[in-house]
Order: structure tokens, then sequence, then C-alpha cells
């Protein structure tokens, strides 16, 4: 396959770097950070088959028009006349359709379930070296009507094949003996594992330099040389990288690198906030806390990750204190030994999700050019979707029979 670029250091890119860098291509990954910084490092850490309603669905939409203006909000959106945001509102309306979510969900499952297979596949090979947990998932609930909201999807899943049990308080309560008795119920998917998001990174940063890749830090990319319908060289502060093939997987930045190609996708950042905390008492399942939007994941040795916040459009790095306190707020109002937890600003990490408008990745190549690629897109499932989007990308620029149908994801859709 030749010599390899990739833009975009995050889970997505160092998965795909991996796989090709088995098959043998020369493969050079460049970020415009640490690799330390990102998404990859922040997020919750689910891997979650559970979530097979798109994010472009009738019920976000309605999330988030009521939420728009409420500062604490867990969804919220900025207004500003950005061209682009105005763009990915009208074309995240027009796809949040039941007939959309219908289409979506074998999609997503079937991507799902495919980088869940992989991952277990790795984490049992020894190839990477980090904590799997097989628990599950637990959606709780407080409100009657998000319970009805919780069994309706949870009926969705069942259908779709996934094993799913509906939850009584009696039965959280042998699940979490510390949640509060306001928590009413709950669904547990079975078919959901989480791990501990840095040391995944950790592990695959060694394994990738110790195999020969090159992974070039503080590189951002000024300029894609191309010729006819070739890139054949990528201008950088810190000098050209030429290449055979080109693969883009750099999260919201993508957009702007493909305009330099004539290509437009429509993928805008949402923004969320985690920080890591020693819990008062034990956590044992990974949860998402659902009338709040926060997600729960216990990291073992009493740590536990807290995340929350969607806010779409909002590409800065500014922490706005009222939504972290938001979520600080909303852990204490489900399990009461964490209420008022203490944590300083520099626990404190943000990320930007690349949220498409339809809910479903982009992977697949360039229709302009025949040799760049792009792994983008994957709204809050980066984490879950890495190894199959890394092993769809490197059976794509390989020439290989692909596992999963890509038509779902092309960039011209």
């Amino acid at each position: 396959m030749g010599k390899i670029v990739i833009v975009g250091g995050g889970v997505i890119g160092l998965f795909t770097a991996l796989y090709l860098q088995e098959k043998g291509a020369e493969v050079t990954v460049i970020d415009r950070g640490d690799f330390t910084d990102g998404c990859s490092y922040g997020n919750a850490g689910l891997i979650v088959p559970s979530h097979v309603i798109p994010l472009a669905s009738p019920g976000m939409l309605h999330k988030g028009m009521k939420n728009l203006f409420h500062r604490s909000s867990p969804v919220a959106a900025r207004i500003s006349p950005n061209i682009d945001l105005v763009r990915w509102y009208l074309r995240f309306t027009g796809a949040a359709t039941d007939k959309h979510v219908q289409e979506s969900i074998p999609v997503l499952k079937e991507l799902s379930l495919l980088s869940k297979n992989l991952y277990s596949e790795i984490n049992e090979s020894g190839k990477l070296d980090f904590p799997l947990w097989h628990k599950g998932l637990l959606m709780l609930y407080q409100s009657q009507k998000m319970g009805d909201e919780l069994h309706e999807e949870a009926e969705i899943a069942r259908h779709a094949g996934l094993e799913v049990s509906e939850l009584s308080a009696a039965d959280i309560r042998k699940l979490e003996p510390d949640a509060l008795p306001e928590v009413s119920g709950g669904v547990r998917y079975h078919s959901d594992d989480h791990l501990n998001p840095s040391d995944l990174m950790k592990s695959l940063i060694a394994r990738l330099e110790k195999s020969g890749v090159k992974l070039i830090r503080h590189c951002a990319v000024d300029k894609i040389r191309t010729s006819g319908s070739k890139a054949i060289m990528l201008e950088t502060e810190k000098g050209p990288f030429g290449f055979d093939q080109l693969v883009i997987t750099a999260g919201m930045w993508s957009s702007k690198i493909l305009n330099q190609l004539q290509t437009r996708i429509a993928v805008q950042p949402g923004k969320g906030y985690s920080f890591k905390v020693k819990t008062a008492s034990t956590i044992h399942y990974p949860a998402l806390l659902s009338d709040v939007n926060v997600a729960v994941t216990p990291l073992g040795n009493g740590l536990t990750q807290f995340g929350g916040g969607m806010e779409l459009g909002f590409g800065d790095l500014k922490i706005r204190q009222a939504r972290v306190q938001q979520i600080i707020k909303s852990v204490g109002e489900f399990y009461p030994a964490e209420k008022g937890i203490q944590i300083d600003h520099g626990q404190i990490w943000q990320g930007h999700r690349p949220c498409s408008f339809d809910g479903l990745p982009f992977i697949g190549r360039v229709p302009a050019f025949n040799n760049v690629f792009v792994g983008t897109g994957h709204s809050m499932m980066g984490v879950t979707l890495a190894p199959a989007t890394g092993l769809l990308l490197t059976e794509l620029i390989s020439g290989e029979r692909s596992s999963l149908d890509l038509n779902p994801f092309r960039l011209d859709r």
C-alpha cells in the first residue's frame, strides 16, 4: 500500500494506523496536539451497541429546541451567523425523521457490534494492554416520562436483537445499593462494555511507536497540494509530507481540511465536559443518568469518571462552569454520597465531538480524489466505533472486500 499519512491522532486515526501498519503500509500520523488532548482521552469510554438510534431523531430534535436557550441544560446549541452551522441545522432537521431512524438502526447496530468484537479480539490477544469490562450499561431514570422514553427505546433495541432487561427500583438497589430512592427504574443493556479511554490511548501510542509508525506531534496542516485527481503532499509547520494515500481522521477539524479539496461534509463540534474523582462510595456499573444526560464510568480502584453536556457549534476552549456545575449537581441527585463533589479547574476536561448532520459517521473515499479517505463524524460514539472504522478504512485502501456496506457512510450523501 506504500506510504500513508493520517491527519488526526485521536482513537479513530490510531486504530486506522494500527490496521494499516499490520498490512505492511509505511504509516505516519500527524496531529495538531500531542495525542493526549482530544475527545479520545476524556470521553466516557463506553462501547455501546445499545445506541442504535442516531443523534438525528425526532426526540433529539425536540430536546435540542426545548433546551436551546438554557445555559445549564444538557443539550444546547450556539446561535451565530456561521453559515456552516446554519447548513448543519437545516440538514439535521431534514434528517431527524422516523424513516431515517428506522433505516439507521441496523446500520449502527452492525457497525457497533463489529467494533465490540474487534475490541474483544484485541484485548484477548494481548496486542493492546487496557482493561475491558463486560458489565453492560444501566440507563437510570427518575421521572416516569423519561422511563416511558427509555422503555420505548429498549423495545426498539430488543427488536433489533440486543439483550435488554427492564429494572425496577428494587433491581437497581441490588446493583447499586447507594443509589437514591428517587431513582425509580432503569434499563440494562447487556450488550455494552466499557474501558478506560486514557489507558486505551496510551497502549495504542506505545504499540504504534514500537511497530515503527511515526507519530508527529504539534503539527497542523497548512495546505494540501494536489495534481489532477490525486493529493500529493501536505504542507505543514514542520515541513512537507509526501504520501501515496492520505487519510483524514481529524475530528471536528476534518471539515476545514476537506474544504481545501472543495469537499464539504456536514460536521459540527458538540462540546462536552468530564472529570475523574475518587468517589465516596463504590459505583459498580457504568450508567447514563437519563433525566440529566450524564455518563458515569467506573474505572477501577474507586475512580469514577462523570461526563455530560452537548453544546452544538461550540468549537472554543472555554469551560462553561454552569454546565460543569450542572453535572456535579446531577450526580448528587442519583448517588447521594457524591453530593457536592469538589473539583478544581485543572480536573475539568473538555472536548469537541465531531457530530454529523444525520448521526452516522463519514467513512469512505473523497469522490474527487482517488487517494484521499475520511473517517469522522462519529458524534458521541468515537471510542465505540473506532476499531471498526479503522478496519473499514484499511479494507477500502487495500482494495479488500469490505466487512460492511459503506454506502450509508459515504461522504456525498
